[in-house]
């Protein structure tokens, strides 16, 4: 098993070949280093609905103050742009009572070596104790995701299991990318991305993994009214089997290949119309036959259009079939509906999709394995002056796991005699949540935001029976300090 030596060169490779591209001289060169000092108060608290376990009643409360100093450089001319953020957090938690730092760094850089040709990379590293704080770190490397603003599978970032909040660790993903443009209407892509994830106190449930990832991608327009797309990936996934917790358990993810297609036409019938045609293959094959393989093929057909320059539909649907080694295959459907209204001080976006998905880098064995996952979600921003926004958001998820194991399995299959089909034994979650919060400018530099979550998890098991409450106040100060 790979250990953290790996990334941290993989780190610096990516750091050194993005201040590479900007070495170039160029009088059109501008860079800019931007600081912030702030202060922020983090207080969740997390109450179960029945005894977890054991667990104690604050396991997962956190009451914190912290500092947190900020630097952005960016750096661009008419070949190359790169970006570097980074941003430590010193905490101090009121609950265990004790010190703890969190880290965040962005890297982004890209460099056109010809008018045809660029090459990119990206880095982000993350270590905290919040499973959020690792989506808000990633960068989409793979590509622009589906037509007609569906969920891809491809392009999807490794979203860890909100269930292991409250628990420390660290993860990076480095990524390689390059395009190159055959014609007019053609081009050609691909690249490679290696993300890591490690836990700094093991449990039980949670695992660490090294994920490789290969991908490349072509598109082709032929008329001005017919395009096209065509995408291909392939992931070694790499499990510690070494854990005193997870030695032994039938729960544990063994070592995986995943492969996946992507295939599209999209007909354009005008600049704010067009119908975009999808098909999207994914397979999972583990190393050994304690977890079976699985497979899901998905269809779509969809309508994207603008009414105007504010206000645009995407829906789309069609059939699904997904099956699990060793059992009989099962039809369904997938389906999504975008719908965005934009106002001169104020935006909302109504969202609906149902997606059969393969997830497998969680960092949880409960939460891995082939999912049907309903989504419906709600946005609203307002800008009552330059200085003062207001947002709210509602979500809520259900989440079926077709693949249950270890205890989840046990709970799903409750009375259940004969499984001859994919999903006659499931794990279903239902998820809520909902959010509002504020932000204010003032004195030139000056920021302050404050903002609510609220959390419902309803599963079976006592571990994912819970209401989670967070309260996060920032405020900041923000100034250019070179400009060059």
């Amino acid at each position: 098993m790979q250990m953290m030596y790996p990334v941290a060169r993989l780190t610096v490779v990516s750091l050194l070949v993005s201040l590479g591209m900007g070495a170039t001289q160029s009088s059109a060169r501008q860079t800019t280093v931007t600081g912030t000092a702030g202060t922020v108060v983090d207080i969740r608290e997390r109450s179960y609905t029945h005894d977890n376990g054991g667990v104690s009643s604050d396991e997962g409360d956190h009451q914190k103050i912290g500092i947190r100093p900020e630097v952005l450089i960016v750096s661009g001319d008419v070949r190359d742009t790169l970006s570097l953020h980074y941003s430590p957090t010193l905490n101090y938690d009121f609950v265990p009572e004790d010190t703890e730092v969190d880290h965040q760094l962005n890297l982004q850089g890209e460099r056109w070596l010809s008018q045809y040709w660029s090459v990119s990379v990206a880095d982000s590293y993350v270590r905290s104790d919040d499973s959020q704080a690792v989506t808000a770190g990633q960068t989409n490397v793979v590509g622009t995701g589906a037509a007609g603003g569906q969920s891809n599978p491809v392009d999807r970032t490794d979203a860890l299991s909100r269930d292991l909040n409250g628990q420390r660790y660290w993860t990076n993903t480095a990524t390689v990318r390059t395009n190159y443009t055959l014609a007019q209407n053609s081009r050609v892509g691909g690249g490679y991305s290696y993300a890591v994830l490690r836990n700094e106190e093991r449990v039980a449930g949670d695992e660490d993994y090294d994920k490789h990832a290969f991908f490349t991608d072509f598109s082709q327009g032929f008329t001005a009214n017919w395009r096209s797309s065509l995408g291909l990936n392939y992931t070694r996934g790499l499990y510690d089997e070494r854990s005193p917790a997870l030695v032994g358990s039938s729960a544990r993810t063994p070592d995986l290949d995943q492969y996946g297609t992507t295939f599209g036409v999209d007909y354009v019938r005008s600049a704010n119309d067009f119908f975009p045609l999808k098909y999207w293959f994914d397979e999972t094959q583990y190393d050994d036959d304690t977890r079976p393989g699985s497979q899901s093929h998905q269809w779509s057909a969809g309508w994207d259009h603008a009414f105007d320059s504010r206000t645009r539909l995407a829906l789309g649907a069609g059939p699904s079939y997904v099956k699990t080694d060793g059992l009989d295959g099962t039809w369904g459907y997938n389906a999504y509906l975008t719908f965005n209204k934009a106002y001169e001080h104020a935006a909302y976006t109504l969202s609906f999709s149902k997606l059969y998905e393969a997830q497998n880098f969680t960092g949880s064995t409960g939460d891995n394995g082939l999912t049907d996952t309903y989504n419906a979600e709600a946005t609203f921003f307002y800008r009552y002056t330059e200085a003062l926004s207001f947002d709210l958001f509602g979500r809520y998820t259900w989440q079926s796991n077709l693949e249950p194991q270890g205890e989840y399995l046990t709970v799903a299959s409750d009375g259940v005699v004969t499984v001859s089909s994919t999903g006659d034994v499931s794990y279903d979650t239902d998820i809520y949540e909902a959010g509002i919060g504020c932000s204010y400018a003032f004195a030139r530099w000056y920021k302050a935001g404050l903002r609510y979550t609220y959390y419902v998890s309803d599963g079976d098991l006592a571990s994912d029976q819970y209401t989670e409450h967070q309260v996060l106040f920032t405020l900041s100060a923000t100034s250019e300090l070179w400009r060059w």
